[in-house]
């Protein structure tokens, strides 16, 4: 078993290191791969140190501190990064960004002087005699830090999710399911972090612990290494879209708008049927129409009660519905009449038509 788990740190750290080169010289680089990157760097650098690099210094270093792993302060700011830029593509780092690593360069310039200046040092001494008192301080920073960050960054995936549906007919390319599990993994970090708290308190060995933090790090490298690679950034060419930007499905019912626009909408939708284009979004629908983005969002929200995902694919389900009642509908597969509706696949169109029928196509097709 402990041979295994030394395979699962090795490969992590030249994992993270290559997903890094690898992910800069991909031919569907998106904006947020230079910030995964990077933070692919710091899991492999956090575990070389927590294996390696600290057993070393320890050898002949009367380290005050029970904290071994510093880079875990500068993870979960990365991975908000990420999500930020991931969600944004014109988010930008800036002297303000820098300020989210503020706690790693704190306690790197008070712990680095002091292991320059040897144990007999003023500041070595002060640090070993209320040694106590710092390591809680730092871990409750940790735990804080972690806490506000994992709250961050399921709050922008959830915006992310709804601001997709707000623009997007088509949302399969918008999945971050696979993010809100790899989050699962620093929510058990988090755990571990809460229980080496109380361990540095009560003073118990928790070597075992930073083990563990490092092989969760391994893991987690090659589920962000994969996915990173076909991530795309998808609101890239979408213009006045803010993932952090607080969303409002529900418009003023009470507010008014031009009737004939919303009249406009339904007739274009009735007779050019532009929801047959699998990738048909707010912004183009809006251009056909030759009215602005929000005056078409607004309609759909205040006066269809639904955002814009829902609104085409309800009218891809009728026009289903509609292929399937007619004689010739008999001679074509239901995967090829989805494809004619707009469907993009075959798990959307089950999902979507289930969705608002409460059958499957199969099922309905049988009824009929």
């Amino acid at each position: 078993m402990k041979n295994v788990i030394e395979i699962i740190i090795y490969a992590g750290i030249v994992q993270g290191f290559y997903m890094a080169l690898l992910l800069n010289h991909n031919k569907k680089r998106n904006n947020a791969n230079t910030y995964l990157a990077v933070l692919l760097v710091m899991m492999s650098i956090s575990i070389v140190h927590s294996e390696f690099v600290i057993i070393e210094l320890h050898k002949f270093l009367d380290d005050p501190y029970k904290i071994k792993e510093p880079f875990l302060m500068l993870v979960i700011p990365m991975i908000w990064l990420y999500v930020k830029k991931l969600g944004n593509p014109r988010f930008k780092f800036s002297a303000h960004t820098a300020l989210h690593f503020l706690p790693f360069f704190v306690f790197m310039s008070v712990n680095v002087p002091a292991f320059f200046h040897g144990s007999e040092s003023t500041l070595a001494r002060f640090l070993s005699n209320h040694s106590l008192l710092f390591n809680g301080t730092i871990w409750a920073v940790l735990l804080v830090q972690y806490s506000v960050y994992l709250f961050q960054i399921v709050k922008l995936t959830h915006n992310f999710q709804m601001k997709a549906e707000q623009e997007l007919s088509n949302i399969e390319k918008v999945d971050l399911s696979w993010l809100k599990t790899f989050l699962f993994a620093f929510v058990l970090v988090f755990a571990l972090l809460a229980t080496m708290f109380a361990g540095v308190i009560h003073q118990f060995n928790v070597e075992w612990l930073n083990k563990t933090v490092s092989v969760v790090f391994s893991l987690a490298i090659f589920v962000l290494g994969f996915k990173g690679i076909f991530q795309q950034s998808i609101f890239s060419n979408i213009e006045s879209i803010e993932l952090s930007e607080p969303i409002a499905l529900e418009m003023n019912k009470a507010r008014t708008f031009d009737e004939q626009l919303k009249r406009n909408l339904l007739d274009y939708m009735e007779k050019n049927k532009p929801y047959c284009e699998p990738e048909l979004t707010l912004t183009s629908l809006a251009k056909q129409l030759n009215m602005g983005r929000n005056q078409l969002s607004e309609i759909i929200n205040a006066s269809m009660g639904c955002n814009f995902y829902d609104f085409v694919n309800r009218y891809r389900v009728e026009e289903v519905k509609t292929m399937l009642a007619k004689p010739s509908g008999k001679n074509f597969t239901l995967l090829a009449i989805a494809f004619d509706a707009g469907f993009p696949s075959k798990s959307t169109f089950n999902t979507i038509f289930k969705k608002f029928t409460g059958l499957t196509p199969s099922d309905y097709r049988k009824g009929l």
